[in-house]
């Protein structure tokens, strides 16, 4: 692995184009976790990527975890990261790459959120960190999809010619592929996981231009949240919650 992860840290801003996209999607992503392991004690969780912070909050902040694991190849965002944060001390920011990180012992549960679009080789990253999960262990993976019912739109409407191809956006982010809910399912499975939820994270029926122009209230982005739990083959991303098989 040679490449610099720090050319994409200004996407993890709120100077984004697409920030109130990944603010939602984070924050559905975020919320099925909580639901997941909230009850849960003393727990030991690995995310990989710090990105735009909003999930390492939520770990930090709503789950009972005894370690908190994180795996970061960039270092500009973990000096971002820690300025930003002061993390305590049961957090431990391994600066490498992905397919690079080593650890002794397994964990309790793995969050690769917006992860496998970024990678090299997706199922040699699920594959790895399959083995580093406790037997009763959960995956959390959560992707963008390249069915989304506002892609859907655009490429009936003549916008776009192929929905699995990247946008100038896209490339800006670190992305190398887009998957769909059957595509990244199957990936997971051959993976070596078993998935015991397939979920979809937000309904986004138009352009992020176009639904911002709408000033949309709270309850309505809510609504595109808990709507698009329910409909995985046409949200803006999937998520997959999966057991080593």
């Amino acid at each position: 692995m040679n490449e610099d992860l720090n050319a994409y840290k200004q996407a993890y801003t709120s100077e984004f184009p697409y920030h109130w996209d990944e603010e939602l999607l984070l924050k559905a992503y975020a919320k099925k976790i909580v639901e997941k392991l909230g009850h849960a004690r003393d727990i030991r969780i690995l995310s990989l990527g710090i990105g735009g912070q909003r999930v390492s909050r939520t770990i930090r902040e709503q789950l009972h975890v005894a370690e908190y694991h994180i795996i970061e190849g960039s270092a500009d965002i973990i000096a971002r990261y820690r300025d930003e944060t002061s993390p305590p001390s049961h957090v431990t920011i391994h600066h490498t790459y992905f397919e690079e990180a080593r650890f002794d012992q397994p964990f309790d549960a793995i969050e690769m959120g917006f992860v496998l679009e970024h990678v090299d080789d997706p199922g040699l990253v699920l594959r790895k960190f399959r083995s580093l999960l406790k037997p009763n262990g959960i995956l959390f993976a959560a992707v963008p999809n390249a069915r989304s019912l506002h892609r859907l739109l655009g490429k009936s409407a003549g916008f776009m010619q192929n929905l699995y191809s990247l946008s100038q956006f896209d490339l800006e982010l670190g992305h190398k592929r887009y998957f769909d809910s059957n595509t990244i399912a199957q990936l997971v499975e051959d993976s070596g996981y078993v998935i015991s939820d397939k979920l979809g994270l937000v309904i986004k029926p138009l352009t992020t231009s176009q639904l911002q122009k709408l000033a949309l209230d709270e309850r309505v982005e809510n609504a595109l949240i808990d709507v698009g739990y329910e409909n995985p083959d046409i949200t803006n991303g999937i998520l997959l919650i999966a057991h080593p098989a």
